[in-house]
């Protein structure tokens, strides 16, 4: 929604009655910086963690991640245009910014390029989302699907940011009211209706809670035909889930659309922009939180580590990797020569003070010569698989070293079960 419609809004209505001095003292842009403000540094910390996660602790960085943090530095332009804006007229009452010499063609210029950034941001989350649903469809159909959506989310992006831009003729003229024919300029610039503008911008927020609900929905099938403990399956589809929320965010933003039209005031809260940066936001944010599960099980492993009084950490460099007296394993430094060595945790009945001990563990280990047996890349990266390995328990044998120019200093898959 434009600037210039409620300015024509205003014009069409008699003239208003003057304002009082605290109505021309009035602000509300601490508030409304102060709800974008907390939505914004939720998701810049939850980009920021999945970023940490994806390159120090998994040492892989896909192009969900690219296109994520994409997102999060338009989310960051869109916050820089809330704080500008607040000087030049947001959160005030849209006759002090109309009587303030220069102060409503700034304000329509920021709005102008605010739309547009938020809007390509919006849109990056959801391919983000679309190219991590990817890597967890093993089907074609859903493939393609996936696919499909990118696509359609690509041109559609593009056609309403033309849409954006071109609202008017010239495009000055979309916060340059000199440029408009009578009653609000002098010029012949042609631009849309007010009517026709809401109706595209309807449409526009009905795909986008469209596909907000499609993203929301999408990943249970797909989740839930994974090769995962029930456990797994139901946090992770509980996580994705979030975006329901994006979808309740959005639905209010189309609300705010439509009522914006018949609020000539709608500077002092700025409802419909504000609850845009909300639906980008906790898009971020429910995007970005199943990357994070690796943290979170080191966290729990170091609480459970600390309140099991089994202190004694590893020191290493690493995440998390314990000594011999802990619930977990050693993990050899990088310049090191030494095998892995997995430490026997004590079953059941082995247990010499006479209780019953919470852990039974077998441990299986393949060990492969590289220069008889294949090596396939994980698709994920960071991983490798090794066909026809043979198997043996509780121990790691060495490994020989490959022909020159195919080393790997140490490949180890180990089985818990």
């Amino acid at each position: 929604m434009p600037v210039w419609s409620a300015l024509a809004i205003v014009v069409r209505q008699a003239a208003p009655p003057p304002l009082t001095p605290e109505e021309i003292a009035f602000s509300n842009a601490s508030q409304v910086l102060s709800i974008v403000g907390v939505f914004g540094v939720l998701a810049l910390l939850t980009v920021l963690l999945r970023v940490y996660v994806r390159i120090f602790m998994l040492k892989v960085f896909g192009y969900d991640d690219y296109i994520m943090v994409i997102a999060m530095a338009f989310a960051v332009g869109t916050f820089a245009c809330f704080v500008i804006e607040s000087h030049y007229g947001l959160g005030k009452h849209l006759m002090v910014v109309l009587t303030t010499p220069g102060m409503y063609e700034m304000l329509a210029k920021l709005l102008f390029f605010h739309s547009i950034i938020v809007m390509i941001a919006v849109s990056c989350v959801k391919i983000s989302i679309a190219v991590f649903l990817l890597r967890l469809s093993t089907r074609t159909p859903y493939k393609r699907f996936l696919y499909t959506i990118i696509v359609f989310l690509i041109l559609f992006t593009i056609t309403c940011m033309m849409t954006l831009i071109l609202q008017c003729i010239p495009v000055q003229a979309a916060w340059d009211t000199t440029l408009r024919p009578p009653p609000l300029g002098t010029g012949t610039a042609k631009c849309y209706s007010l009517a026709i503008f809401r109706d595209i911008g309807l449409f526009n927020s009905s795909i986008n809670i469209a596909t907000d609900v499609l993203f929301a929905t999408l990943p249970i099938p797909l989740v839930w035909n994974l090769q995962l403990n029930q456990r797994t399956k139901i946090s992770l589809i509980a996580i994705l889930s979030l975006g329901y929320f994006a979808c309740a965010a959005a639905i209010i933003k189309a609300i705010q659309q439509w009522h914006v039209l018949s609020d000539p005031d709608w500077t002092v809260h700025d409802s419909f922009n504000v609850w845009n940066f909300i639906e980008l936001s906790v898009g971020i944010i429910a995007a970005s939180l199943p990357a994070l599960k690796p943290l979170f099980n080191w966290c729990l492993e170091t609480a459970r580590a600390i309140t099991s009084g089994s202190g004694n950490r590893s020191k290493r460099s690493g995440y998390g990797y314990k000594r011999n007296s802990s619930l977990g394993y050693l993990k050899a430094d990088e310049a090191s020569s030494r095998s892995v060595a997995l430490e026997s945790i004590q079953s059941r009945m082995n247990n010499p003070t006479g209780g019953k001990s919470p852990y039974h563990v077998r441990v299986t280990c393949e060990s492969v010569d590289l220069t008889t047996r294949g090596i396939r890349k994980d698709e994920h990266g960071g991983k490798w698989d090794m066909e026809g390995a043979k198997k043996s328990d509780d121990s790691i044998l060495p490994l020989q070293r490959p022909p020159v120019g195919h080393e790997i200093v140490r490949t180890t898959e180990v089985h818990v079960s």
